[in-house]
């Protein structure tokens, strides 16, 4: 750990070695698999016509909801179907599973299905699922103290909203899965997946098999950022239904604008306030409303949706504190998790009501900042003590070593002669929460194996996705046994060996699952130091050579 290392795939990202999941060979009788989707909104499904796709030599099958047999799913709520039934709800929404034996046939094959909607009005604007109380899941909210009463009583008063778009994932490698069909009715998934155990449990449930039936692996991903967290999954039960009917591997490759059409993105928030301060710009109250665009099923935007409501205070002490939280509904793709997850809605939130009162007292924003943040041992409006606050002693240095003054100064005199530049400063705090708010997925496990010759393999839960967790955890194995960090090799993640673990997110697989390795690796070392202590207690006469010997 004293030592920094290379990312353990830098050199095969270089060199092009690196495996992905399309990277693996074809085997004999492996299938293509692809997606036909809605095309529009939303609607009712009168009739699905398939057979001049099937009647094409190189398609072998297709697939609907009937063939699963179990078609609901859903991180949170079980709300979402696997293969569109009666009804669309998001252009994009699978309807049938093709099976086939050449890539190139797809284009041909969707096109030859005839697919009758009847289609009805979509709600596509958060503002009109806002009106109509068009909703997922019930209300949230959060207080401490009387904030009607404070703004009641306040010296000043601003009222406002903000908007917050959403974004697309964008990661290299679109969503991809293999599945293996194996003896005794097993399959064997490769996803690039942040969540192998959510793939394998969702695998055996829309199959009908156990879970024990069923092995996730995931090697690597080509980025992720949240998108293959819940969303990996029904392109691994594609795959896998295709693998058991036909009883040889299916392989389901996305392409990049079929998985942009058919994954959610970040959830967009529309979040509207009104804010209570003195003279001096100290905020006495807060009352807010966040509104969230889940998409057309609840995927994470519920869970989403709470760490926005506990971030909304960020750095900033706020005595008599008010939020409402509501995700909803809309005719588009599940939005899902993204980096931040939710935490960066609250953050910009409060930090644009800072600027504002800022501009309303006509003082610089981080005098109000200054004010306002969090001193020692207050607590949130959720009850969480802050501990070990750093944050009034880090403005203070920031202004200090950047010589804050005089650069707002220099900005100052710059835009007052100049109507064709306009420059800005601001400095802002940012207090995350990582780990899950559900606390029992805090959770990781390990296995370390120990060979004759010294080195080791490790095993864990957490998924690489380029982040650079598999370094991090040879790092801490290595450091625990005393022994260069090329003599510990960290494993592809697979079910098989690491059952039930939680998904690689929330800013916790460093932590999580460095501790679990350390935990098995502190474990065989105390073994280890008391079998050695008996061999060299041992009469000389006795003692293994220590040629003999490998650490």
């Amino acid at each position: 750990m004293s030592k920094s290392a290379y990312h353990d795939s830098g050199r095969s990202y270089v060199t092009g070695d690196a495996e992905y999941i399309d990277d693996r060979p074809l085997v004999q009788g492996e299938v293509f698999v692809d997606v036909f989707y809605s095309p529009v909104a939303h609607g009712k499904i009168r009739s699905l016509d398939v057979s001049a796709c099937l009647a094409m030599p190189e398609v072998l099958a297709v697939y609907t909801h009937k063939d699963l047999k179990h078609n609901l799913w859903g991180s949170i709520f079980h709300d979402q179907v696997f293969l569109a039934e009666d009804r669309v709800q998001f252009v994009g929404e699978p309807i049938a599973v093709i099976a086939a034996t050449k890539r190139d046939v797809f284009h041909t094959a969707k096109s030859k299905i005839k697919l009758e909607i009847e289609e009805l009005e979509p709600t596509l604007d958060l503002q009109k699922a806002i009106d109509t109380k068009f909703f997922i899941g019930p209300l949230r909210t959060i207080q401490r103290g009387d904030a009607d009463a404070a703004l009641k009583a306040a010296v000043h008063k601003l009222k406002g909203d903000i908007e917050i778009a959403g974004q697309e994932h964008f990661y290299l490698e679109s969503q991809a899965s293999i599945a293996y069909p194996k003896e005794d009715d097993q399959i064997e998934i490769h996803s690039s997946s942040q969540h192998p155990t959510e793939v394998q449990h969702l695998v055996a449930e829309a199959l009908g098999l156990r879970h024990h039936q069923v092995v996730c692996v995931v090697k690597r991903m080509g980025g992720a950022f949240g998108g293959k967290e819940s969303q990996a999954a029904p392109f691994a039960v594609f795959a896998a239904l295709v693998a058991q009917k036909l009883k040889r591997p299916a392989r389901v490759i996305l392409t990049k604008d079929d998985d942009m059409i058919m994954t959610g993105k970040r959830n967009p928030f529309k979040n509207f306030f009104e804010v209570a301060f003195d003279n001096s710009g100290k905020i006495t109250a807060l009352k807010a409303e966040l509104f969230s665009d889940g998409g057309a099923y609840a995927d994470l935007s519920t869970a989403i949706m709470e760490r926005a409501m506990l971030h909304l205070d960020n750095a900033y002490f706020i005595p008599n504190f008010k939020v409402a939280g509501q995700v909803c509904k809309t005719h588009t793709p599940p939005n899902t998790a993204f980096r931040g997850f939710g935490g960066p809605k609250g953050v910009a939130t409060i930090e644009s009501i800072i600027e504002d009162i800022a501009v309303f007292l006509k003082k610089d924003s981080l005098e109000i900042r200054k004010i306002n943040t969090y001193q020692k041992d207050q607590t949130t409006p959720y009850g969480q003590k802050i501990e070990d606050n750093v944050l009034p002693q880090l403005f203070a240095d920031i202004e200090k070593q950047t010589q804050y003054k005089q650069w707002r100064k220099d900005i100052e005199t710059h835009n007052s002669g100049n109507h064709s530049t306009y420059r800005g400063l601001s400095v802002t705090a940012v207090k995350f929460g990582i780990s899950f708010t559900t606390r029992f997925l805090n959770q990781g496990s390990a296995l370390v194996n120990v060979h004759m010759d010294g080195s080791i393999q490790v095993s864990t839960g957490a998924t690489e996705m380029g982040q650079g967790v598999n370094i991090k955890i040879a790092q801490v194995v290595a450091e625990c046994f005393s022994i260069p960090i090329d003599d510990v090799k960290v494993m592809t993640t697979s079910t098989e060996k690491i059952p039930n673990t939680s998904a690689t997110a929330a800013s916790s697989g460093s932590d999580i699952n460095c501790q679990a390795a350390l935990t098995a690796a502190q474990t065989i070392r105390e073994r280890i130091a008391k079998v050695a202590k008996a061999v060299l207690s041992r009469p000389k006469e006795w003692r293994i050579s220590p040629k003999r010997m490998a650490w």
